[in-house]
């Protein structure tokens, strides 16, 4: 399967990847699609940091737009987010140590006290906003390079 990059609206063809994957550049941050991999958010997160990338985080409202029309081109109705709550104090945290000044959760942020559902993703069901969820559902991931 061919890999598309995007740069500043305009696409162009790049070398294969393995599996089913896309990479697409915006404004100068390249993004790796694993559109068909599913995984735990600890497997995604291994996978990103395998190739010096991480799980997407999002510090915007435009950033969040442009990340939720990457998801839009995937078949994917869940795709993790590289934000964590904190185990032993109930924040929630960018594993990319991003501050976390921007947030879209589907129906407000979640406790502050630690939960069973510790990790998050970009729901493309609620109109891309986030959810947070247990660490052990399967879904689809972008990382962000360096």
């Amino acid at each position: 399967m061919g890999v598309l990059l995007f740069c500043l609206g305009y696409l162009y063809p790049s070398k294969n990847l393995k599996g089913k994957k896309k990479t697409q550049q915006r404004e100068r941050t390249l993004y790796d699609i694993g559109s068909t991999l599913v995984s735990t958010w600890e497997e995604a997160m291994d996978y990103c940091r395998e190739r010096n990338s991480n799980l997407i985080s999002i510090s915007s409202q435009v950033e969040q737009d442009a990340i939720a029309a990457l998801v839009n081109t995937t078949n994917s109705t869940n795709v993790w987010l590289g934000l964590r709550q904190s185990r032993l104090f109930g924040f929630w945290f960018w594993i990319d140590e991003k501050p976390l000044s921007y947030e879209k959760w589907v129906h407000g942020p979640p406790s502050q006290l630690p939960a069973s559902s510790p990790c998050a993703a970009m729901s493309q069901q609620n109109n891309f906003s986030w959810i947070n969820v247990s660490c052990s559902e399967t879904y689809s991931f972008i990382c962000r390079y360096k």
